[in-house]
This record gives C-alpha cells, structure tokens and sequence, in this order.
C-alpha cells in the first residue's frame, strides 16, 4: 500500500476498539424507540419533541479566508471558509453570472464511524444541497466570470449537520463582506408516526430512517430567506406523507425564523468591533503624527 505523505498513516492493521467493550446483544427498533423517548414523551437529553437545541456562533475563526464562521448545535460542530472571488477555472465562455463552489467534508473523527479522506457520495450530495440552498441568496450578477469558493467541514456529526453548516455558510459569506439578497438560515426534522421532532440527534435520525415499522418516516430540511419570506431549498428523506410534510414545513418555517436574531446579532456585533477597531487605529495614527510634528518643531527650533 502506498504511503500517504499529506497525514500521518496509521498501522497497517489495527483492532478496534469495541472489541474490549462489553458484549451488548443487537437491539431491536422497539428497543432503541424506547430508550431515546421516554414515558412522558421526552427525548433522552430532556427536550420537547418540538425544542431545539442551544446555538453557539463565532464568525472570522479562520484568519487566512476572506469569511468564516463556527457554529455548534448540541454536539453538532461546523465550521465554514469563505475565500475571495476568482476566476472559473477552465471556462471558455463568458458568464454572466458569479459561480458558487462548495466543498462539504466530514472530519474523518466526526462520528462513531470512522470517515475515509476521499469524497463519498453522501458528502457529495450535501454540497450539492449546500449549493442549491446559497445560490438564490448571493448577488451573483455582481461577480461575472467569477468562481467563490465555500468550504464546509463537519468536525462533529450529532445530526442536523446539513442545517448547522447552511447557516454557517450564510454568516461565514457575510462575514466576507460578499453582497446579499437575505441571510439564510436552516432547520432540521425527524418524522416518526405522528411524532414531529425538531432539530433530530444522530441517533433520532438514524430511528426516523430505519423506522420501517411506521409507514410514516424521514428526515425534512427546509433553507429559507427569512426577510424575502423564500426557500431557496427542502430536502425530504424516506417516506413521508403529504399531510405529515405540510405540519413540518410550517414548523421549519418558524424554527429558521426564530434563528434570524441570533444570526443579526453576531454579524452587528461584528461590525460594532470592527468599527471600534478602526477607531483605535485612527487615534494611534492621530498620536503619532501629532508626535512626528512636535518632534519636527523642535528641530527647527
């Protein structure tokens, strides 16, 4: 086997781990319902079947990209770079509109499963969606014959990551100062029965696509431009009726609505500190200029 010089390689051969854990029998569906959903109808972390999870957000944490931005759901942790507009490579006619490129990658520690450095083709499905979810946002008819670059890395993966990094990509592209139509922003569901469940673990996503005991079940993502009251994207998993879709994009609706103050309030914060920024740099340049004149005086005294 070729060695890889980019990574650090492994051993050749390795024994996983599991097998120095205890033995568990598989669990059946009925078993794995039972243990993520309690008696009283809760989830195991304590939420309501229709409570999200806490948001934490920081924008410009990659200092070499134009825009980026963090952002954790839960255990859900992403991280997006956005770099400067370039010309489309291999393009042999004019564009009249700007391209997006997005790459979107788990870490290869991101989940239970070990994660291979080549591109699969759940990853490459997510930057399809990623695409499709931020092209009707961004002015791209400002950037003729231009390509910008968006790359989207899931260091964690405790469901609803497709969401958490179409968010980040809006901060991350605001955080750029690329020009806007709205601010995007995402949110996640879980059909299992009659059972609507906002912002799904890993684990209740993995019950809504193996629930194969219910005729109703998947996942549903909805993107939306919240001020322009669009959506620029929805994907749905499974099988999924057509009443149980309407009752989950009315509830998507309002989750991504209910994320536009957080997202207004880190990209003002933002601007805040940067103007500050900006003034300290002119008050020190006000002193030292005023120090080189006085200096100046002196000397032809």
């Amino acid at each position: 086997m070729p060695q890889d010089t980019k990574r650090v390689n492994g051993p050749e051969q390795s024994t996983p781990y599991r097998v120095h854990c205890p033995v568990i029998e598989d669990e059946t569906f009925e078993d794995r319902f039972r243990a993520a959903f309690g008696k009283d109808g809760k989830r195991k972390d304590g939420r309501g079947l229709q409570e999200s999870r806490k948001y934490f957000v920081k924008v410009g944490v990659v200092s070499s990209a134009k825009g980026s931005a963090y952002v954790e759901l839960g255990n859900t942790k992403a991280i997006v770079s956005v770099f400067d507009p370039r010309e489309i490579p291999k393009q042999n006619k004019f564009c009249g509109l700007g391209e997006l490129f997005c790459d979107f990658k788990f870490s290869p520690f991101s989940s239970l499963q070990r994660k291979t450095p080549q591109t699969d083709a759940r990853e490459r499905s997510m930057a399809t969606a990623l695409t499709s979810a931020l092209n009707p946002s961004v002015c791209r008819h400002l950037f003729p014959n231009l390509q910008i670059d968006v790359f989207a890395n899931v260091l964690e993966d405790d469901g609803s990551a497709l969401a958490v990094v179409i968010t980040a990509a809006g901060l991350a592209l605001a955080d750029a100062c690329v020009p806007m139509f709205d601010v995007i922003t995402a949110s996640t569901v879980g059909i299992l029965g009659d059972r609507i469940i906002l912002d799904p673990t890993a684990e209740e996503e993995r019950l809504c696509m193996d629930g194969y005991t219910e005729d109703n079940h998947g996942l549903v993502m909805l993107a939306k431009l919240s001020t322009l009251d669009q959506v620029p994207d929805i994907r749905q998993y499974g099988n999924v009726e057509a009443d149980a879709l309407w009752q989950a994009c009315k509830l998507l609706n309002e989750a991504c609505s209910d994320l536009v103050p957080i997202v207004q309030h880190v990209l003002v914060s933002k601007v805040n500190s940067r103007l500050q920024e900006i003034d300290l740099e002119s008050e020190e340049e006000e002193e030292k200029d005023g120090i080189e004149s006085d200096k100046g005086s002196n000397d032809e005294r």
